[in-house]
């Protein structure tokens, strides 16, 4: 629908969809409740109606989007056109051209300062493109509160991509709940199954406001989700800070098992709480990290199969490339880049100098190389940094209550500055393995001054040095590659499970770091 909306229909508040909906030549025999009505930009007289209609009422920003991206949804694959409706929540009145005016007014308003607004896009195989929007205003404007959605339909839906986009329902809507509620996650695990034979690209955003401590409107998340058949990538902005993080899809190759990834994921989740703890990051953005880390190796979907070099194909796009014994050597993961920045804070008024800061950054490459699974090489690199500023109280772990005033100049001003690195690299030559080692590397390093009654008393850096570890594993790969042609002779399930316990114990080193 184009051009600009008229409210025509009219339902109590809260509406009620059981009853006919009025419009305004029937607006006098109407009783509204408690001086308040609901105007709708069309009648309600569908499902997306029914959702918003009871979400109208509800009093938080999660419970007011509850359902709606599912019903959007529903509504374009069941019509495969475009849609448009509105509600507003305003005090009644008495004449229809004081209801249209105030409606516009407050539509106006929630479009432009919304509490909450969410787009989903769509791109399908075909050429179509879909986009979904949802704008609503939890605080009432003096014209009133209320939400709008509108589907856009470019191109012509096929039956089978608008079934496509019904099975996406459950997952928008989780996701769309988990980035609305109080202790925001990106929960996108659903949402990431759409049919890639299907959509070549998805892209989600919402935006969710709130109110700081004086009363002024600000942003509590923003959120930017990109998705094709090459990469993931995420953009996370909160008040306490930002996270990004981007996932290679392009080398199925390197792809753990189900088990494996998770196992490698855990990890990776407790050396991100160990980098917090040490730097002292907020928890909120750092469960916002990890729940990022987590959705974007959640599920990863090949775009080849079989087990045959065909002319033309590129060795790493071909899954089960690596037998296990590789697989031991790597972390089991897509390729990525990830990032965590905390908002920048000057918490000592008399030292302004003295920032809080915290940086993390975690990075996986993967090299593969080779003209056939007999005859291969692989370089794989993790790498993480941290860089942290922090206050910290004489006394206690927790952060000192700083002013003005000297006698609050007690404290330890820490700066951490640590990076590690984990090289893995594996070569065969005509099926014989003729390389494979770990080499691991770590430097860490804390300089802390101590503050007492604003004098400095102490400036010392605690730097151990350089470490670093090189393992050779070229023989015990080789025993182990002659363990499993005798297990496959001889089944013999003790030296089976050895063999899988010096694996694991191998993929656990390379996961850990120094």
């Amino acid at each position: 629908m184009q051009g600009n909306p008229r409210f025509l229909h009219i339902t109590q508040m809260p509406g009620s969809l059981q009853t006919t909906p009025a419009t305004y030549e029937a607006l006098l025999d109407m009783q509204t409740r408690g001086g308040r009505m609901q105007v709708w930009e069309q009648a309600p007289d569908n499902a997306l109606a029914e959702v918003m209609g009871r979400n109208a009422s509800a009093t938080t920003q999660q419970g007011r989007l509850a359902g709606l991206g599912s019903a959007l949804l529903g509504q374009v694959a069941s019509t495969g056109v475009g849609y448009r409706q509105t509600v507003v929540d305003m005090a009644a009145v008495a004449s229809p051209d004081r209801i249209q005016g105030k409606a516009m007014d407050a539509l106006w308003s929630f479009k432009s300062r919304p509490s909450g607004s969410v787009e989903l896009s769509i791109e399908t195989r075909s050429g179509a493109r879909v986009r979904l929007s949802i704008h609503d205003q939890l605080e009432p404007s003096a014209s009133g509160a209320g939400m709008s959605v509108e589907v856009v339909v470019e191109g012509e839906l096929g039956v089978q991509e608008r079934e496509a986009l019904r099975a996406l329902a459950s997952g928008f809507d989780k996701a769309v709940q988990g980035l609305s509620g109080d202790d925001p996650k990106l929960d996108v695990e659903e949402l990431l199954r759409f049919d890639s034979k299907v959509f070549t690209r998805l892209e989600l955003q919402t935006e969710m406001y709130g109110k700081d401590r004086d009363g002024n409107r600000v942003l509590t998340l923003g959120a930017q989700l990109q998705v094709d058949g090459d990469r993931r990538a995420v953009q996370l902005r909160s008040r306490d800070g930002v996270v990004k993080m981007a996932t290679d899809l392009r080398q199925p190759a390197q792809w753990g098992t189900d088990a494996q990834r998770a196992n490698a994921v855990e990890r990776y989740l407790g050396r991100i709480d160990k980098a917090a703890e040490r730097g002292q990051a907020r928890q909120a953005l750092v469960d916002l990290f990890k729940s990022s880390f987590a959705a974007m190796h959640s599920r990863y979907d090949a775009p080849h199969t079989g087990v045959g070099l065909k002319p033309g194909t590129a060795l790493h796009t071909l899954p089960g490339t690596f037998g296990e014994e590789d697989q031991g050597l790597l972390t089991g993961l897509a390729d990525f880049d990830a990032s965590i920045t905390a908002t920048t804070r000057a918490t000592n008024p008399r030292r302004t100098q003295e920032l809080d800061t915290f940086h993390y950054t975690l990075n996986q490459s993967t090299h593969i190389t080779g003209s056939s699974s007999r005859n291969r090489a692989v370089s794989q690199t993790q790498t993480a940094q941290l860089v942290a500023s922090y206050h910290q109280s004489l006394l206690v772990s927790a952060a000192p209550r700083l002013d003005t005033t000297s006698a609050s100049q007690n404290y330890l001003y820490n700066k951490v500055d640590d990076s590690s690195s984990t090289e893995a690299h594996l070569a065969y030559d005509n099926g014989e393995a003729i390389r494979a080692t770990l080499t691991q590397a770590a430097s860490l390093s804390l300089h802390t001054l101590r503050v007492e009654n604003n004098q400095v008393t102490g400036n010392s850096t605690s730097a151990p040095g350089p470490q670093s570890r090189h393992t050779d594993l070229l023989p015990l790969l080789k025993q182990l590659q002659l363990q499993r042609q005798q297990d496959a002779q001889e089944a013999d399930d003790t030296a089976r499970r050895e063999r899988q316990e010096t694996l694991q114990a191998w993929q656990t080193q390379v996961l850990q770091g120094l």
